[in-house]
């Protein structure tokens, strides 16, 4: 998949366009804030699906700006009365079966009515979405010899191109010269996101933001010149589709992070950050897509702090959807968002109804993580939920903020899914076994980073008497015969340990351990187990304290003075 600037790119193979797609999702339909989409749009309204084989990719509609205080337009739909006429002020007579008010003569006398029989209202004809945008490309512009076409949506087209002064490859994006603020069936906003990609162009110079080499207009086309970003968009990820390693989602949401703080200290809020304007470069950076609705946090970024109230409807705020001046805690929430759907691979809310979509996105409370993937560690869900608090203050109020929260995690589940597909089975395995089951996959992978592996054939001395060795044997695989002046006390197996009297006390062993099969084992010390982070440590060392406990009360001296 290819991404420039506002559009997303995929090779195309015979899968139908957005252009002959029916939308079937909320995500797949342009909105206005009052919450129709635009194929119900009056004239002069289109809707903008990229005809690029990412259907549910779309450019969020251009509306007016909500009324602040339009909160309860969003609240419970209003019971009907019985009798009256919907649409009709609380009170009003009910109609006869003529229109006219009940009780009035009429030129024909009517018939009762019949409830079970009232059609139901006949809805306006839904409009079709606007075909891409059909523009005569030139071979060249200036500099730039173009080539074939790679992208196109209803504001324009994107070509590759070769710049033969420099001689590299990029992209350059093209759509008609029209008026900034008009929007016609045809070019929806063109003008507008072309002049705001300028403004925020001239002020972006980033790693993880797209760059803008060059712009202008030529003839009767406006035209911007970017980097080609070779990867995928996160739209590839999550919601029933392949999902991204855990640390690698938290890595990349934790980029963006980055990305928007500087932005927003260039004055300039993004207000579509959605996981189609997320690129994963095959090279494995992270680059943030298509400022063509953004808006300035001053005015001095030469963009209007207020604009059109505009956004994809599952990502965004509830402050974007209420119309209600935006800053920096509106892209965190979106941002959150994505790395919900990364982490889980669902919406965060769904609805049949763009309207009852935006309800449930103003007054319901956002689902925790923990409750949909429970194996997730609590913090990581404390973190998620406070990105995703209803109130722009309670949110994380920086990038660096919401970045420093979710980095500990990226480590964490790193070691565990860099590991090789055979070290990953290992783990599993050793999760189903006695010793690690009150352990998770990231703490086992800790572990494994710090002990020896060990392997035994039958007969060899595990440990022997007098050994005072601090250090402890977790049996992953054989049997073992333990011993005590020549008599049997007891046969272990796969996810039991030995030596746990040593390793807690320091005392020496009293006890032979001999192999019976071939065995494996992993050898801890107890300076290994002083590197793991401070909660992982205690977790182990409280654990191996209760076996020692367990095995001295068995052995009728039980002694707890030394026991966590």
């Amino acid at each position: 998949m290819l991404a420039i600037g506002r559009f997303h790119v995929v090779a195309s193979r015979g899968r139908p366009t957005a252009s002959n797609a029916e939308p079937s999702r909320v995500d797949e339909v342009l909105v206005r804030t009052d919450g129709s989409t635009a194929n119900e749009t009056p004239e002069g309204v289109s809707s903008s699906v990229p005809a690029t084989g990412d259907e549910s990719a779309v450019t969020p509609f251009v509306g007016p700006p909500l009324p602040v205080a339009d909160a309860a337009s969003l609240g419970p739909p209003p019971r009907s009365v019985p009798g009256s006429v919907p649409g009709s002020p609380p009170g009003s007579p009910p109609e006869s079966s003529t229109g006219a008010p009940a009780g009035l003569p009429t030129a024909k006398p009517a018939e009762p009515p019949n409830e079970a029989a009232v059609a139901p209202p006949v809805k306006p004809p839904v409009k079709p979405p606007i075909k891409p945008l059909s523009i005569k490309v030139p071979e060249r512009i200036g500099r730039y010899r173009l080539g074939g076409r790679v992208g196109s949506g209803t504001c324009g087209v994107v070509h590759s191109a070769t710049d033969e002064v420099l001689g590299r490859e990029v992209a350059v994006k093209l759509s008609p010269i029209g008026e900034a603020h008009v929007s016609t069936g045809k070019v929806p906003g063109a003008q507008r996101a072309y002049q705001t990609e300028i403004v925020a162009a001239g002020r972006l110079t980033h790693p993880n933001i797209v760059t803008v080499h060059d712009a202008g207009q030529y003839e009767e086309l406006n035209y911007l010149v970017m980097e080609i970003v070779n990867g995928r968009s996160l739209k590839e990820y999550g919601k029933g589709r392949e999902q991204l390693a855990t640390h690698r989602a938290l890595a990349v949401v934790a980029d963006c992070c980055l990305a928007l703080d500087y932005s927003h200290a260039q004055g300039i809020l993004h207000r579509d950050i959605k996981p189609a304007n997320i690129m994963l470069a095959d090279s494995g950076e992270v680059k943030l897509l298509d400022f063509g609705i953004a808006v300035g946090l001053s005015g001095e970024a030469g963009l209007t702090r207020q604009g059109p109230t505009l956004g994809t409807p599952n990502y965004m705020s509830p402050e974007q959807i209420l119309g209600r001046e935006l800053g920096p805690a509106s892209d965190f929430y979106s941002l959150a968002t994505v790395l919900f759907e990364l982490l889980t691979g669902r919406q965060l809310f769904k609805a049949k109804k763009v309207k009852d979509l935006f309800r449930t996105v103003v007054h319901q409370s956002a689902p925790r993580l923990a409750d949909v993937r429970p194996a997730l560690p609590l913090e990581l869900s404390d973190v998620l939920a406070r990105a995703l608090q209803k109130k722009p203050e309670l949110r994380f109020q920086s990038g660096r903020a919401m970045r420093d929260a979710l980095m500990p995690f990226v480590e964490r589940f790193r070691i565990v899914e860099e590991r090789p597909p055979a070290q990953q089975r290992f783990i599993r395995r050793l999760q189903r076994q006695s010793f690690f089951l009150s352990f998770s996959d990231v703490e086992i992978a800790q572990l494994l980073e710090l002990v020896r592996v060990r392997s035994f054939v039958p007969g060899d001395v595990l440990l022997q008497p007098g050994n005072v060795e601090r250090r402890l044997m977790i049996l992953t695989d054989g049997l073992v015969r333990v011993s005590s002046n020549g008599d049997l006390l007891g046969v272990r197996g796969e996810g039991d340990c030995i030596g746990e009297l040593g390793f807690i006390n320091g005392a020496p062993e009293t006890r032979e351990t001999m192999a019976l099969t071939p065995v494996s084992a992993l050898e801890v010390t107890s300076e290994s187990l002083s590197e793991l982070p401070p909660k992982v440590h205690l977790h182990y060392y409280r654990f191996i304290s209760e076996i020692l406990a367990a095995r001295l009360a068995r052995d009728g001296r039980l002694q707890l003075d030394h026991v966590l």
